[in-house]
């Protein structure tokens, strides 16, 4: 990666001002936020050293300064404080299913917690830095908007949302920490029948993404859980969801262990999490179902495919099954290209297991997605059919990548009720 300067006036190239390598990928997220009345400095966030931190330069290139050097993620830099010099930012701090507001000054590098209890805050400054919007929420609380001021680090609360699910009986959620087979914590979730019986065996919904730039469990409303997730319990089932090596905001290596392969260490740490079920004395093994869209729907498929004595039933959302046939600026950056790593798009290509298939699968696309294209899915349906396999196929005309409006409603059901009627 090169960040170069030019002439805003003729174009003429001045210089490369940074440049990063990597033997995996070099993936720049953010733009350069240049410091209030220094025309000539800027802050570049990177995850050069194993973590996203905060570099400061000058716009001849030169490091200023590594701003901060957290073995945590920073997510975005908010703004300035011009009275005390300090970079207000957000963050995940130690728990990476937080987000936290943080200040660092400039010249000292002194890092000062702003945010304080665990949960979700998102963070607003205002223009001249002193004070910060903060919207916070917990797993049991919707946003309770508070007002800090950034140098006393002084919190107001000026509203607290009611909670819109008074009146309605709602699941439990319980968070879980597993290892990984490296020894790596993955966070987990399970949502409960309000009326959990322990003696009971209940069946189980594994909800996956899995793929990069997501992470599906927080520390925030509902533990990051939709609420058709709350319909399903109280439908007297278990629904599960683990965030995965190769998901967001736990730090490069994390993060880029899915290199040249996808579908194979996630699908790993997602076994893990199913033996993890199988422990639980209320959770019929028997009948496991999963469910995912887009990077979920391929671990769905990829599931069915590759642990066919596992699951039941899936329903898999606007698949890859390819990764060729993905848009290069991700393809090629977690994969390469299919010439330099001819195994690894073999083995994740969904279609070279299609034979594997023992459980019902409905097949979802938007006839108009142009994220994952409908060649994707097309071509697996066709390759079940050319194996004389049956497998369910459901068109949702003219949606994108995601299906929006009223016909999502139709989409749950559809997704849901398919659940319900062949998990069995």
């Amino acid at each position: 990666m090169q960040l170069v300067k030019y002439d805003a006036n003729n174009g003429k190239k001045l210089g490369v001002l940074i440049e990063e390598k990597n033997s995996k990928w070099v993936e720049p997220e953010h733009p350069l936020y240049f410091i209030e009345d220094k025309d000539n400095e800027f802050l570049w966030l990177s995850e050069k050293d194993g973590f996203m931190n905060i570099y400061h330069y000058n716009t001849e290139g030169k490091l200023i300064k590594q701003v901060t050097n957290n073995k945590w993620v920073t997510t975005a830099i908010l703004g300035y404080n011009k009275t005390t010099n300090s970079i207000i930012y957000s963050g995940t701090g130690d728990d990476p299913r937080n987000i936290h507001c943080f200040s660092a000054n400039l010249t000292s590098g002194i890092t000062k917690k702003i945010t304080s209890e665990d949960g979700i805050h998102r963070c607003q400054l205002s223009p001249n830095g002193k004070y910060i919007i903060d919207i916070h929420s917990t797993i049991e609380n919707g946003p309770t908007v508070n007002i800090i001021d950034t140098k006393k680090l002084k919190s107001t609360s000026i509203h607290q949302t009611k909670n819109p699910l008074i009146n309605y009986q709602t699941a439990k959620t319980q968070l879980t920490t597993l290892k990984a087979s490296d020894g790596t914590s993955l966070y987990g979730r399970l949502i409960l029948p309000s009326k959990l019986d322990k003696t009971k065996k209940y069946p189980v919904l594994v909800y996956v993404y899995g793929g990069p730039h997501a992470q599906m469990v927080t520390n925030g409303y509902l533990a990051g859980a939709s609420l058709w997730m709350h319909w399903m319990a109280e439908q007297g089932y278990i629904v599960f969801t683990l965030d995965n090596r190769g998901s967001s905001n736990r730090g490069f290596e994390f993060e880029s262990v899915i290199h040249r392969q996808l579908g194979t260490v996630e699908i790993e740490d997602q076994l893990t999490g199913i033996n993890y079920l199988k422990t639980l004395p209320y959770v019929d093994t028997n009948r496991l179902a999963v469910h995912g869209w887009s990077f979920g729907g391929f671990m769905t498929s990829s599931l069915l495919l590759k642990a066919p004595d596992i699951f039941t039933c899936g329903v898999a959302g606007g698949p890859v099954t390819d990764w060729k046939w993905y848009e290069v600026m991700y393809g090629e950056r977690y994969m390469d290209t299919p010439e330099q790593n001819k195994e690894g798009y073999k083995e994740a290509s969904v279609l070279n297991h299609t034979q594997n298939l023992k459980g019902k699968l409905l097949l979802i696309h938007g006839t108009s997605d142009d994220v994952v294209v409908m060649q994707h899915n097309l071509a697996l349906v066709q390759k079940f059919i050319s194996e004389g396999t049956q497998v369910d196929f459901f068109p949702y005309p003219m949606h994108p990548h995601n299906v929006r409006g009223k016909d999502r409603v139709h989409l749950m059901e559809k997704v849901l009720k398919y659940i319900l009627e062949n998990n069995q």
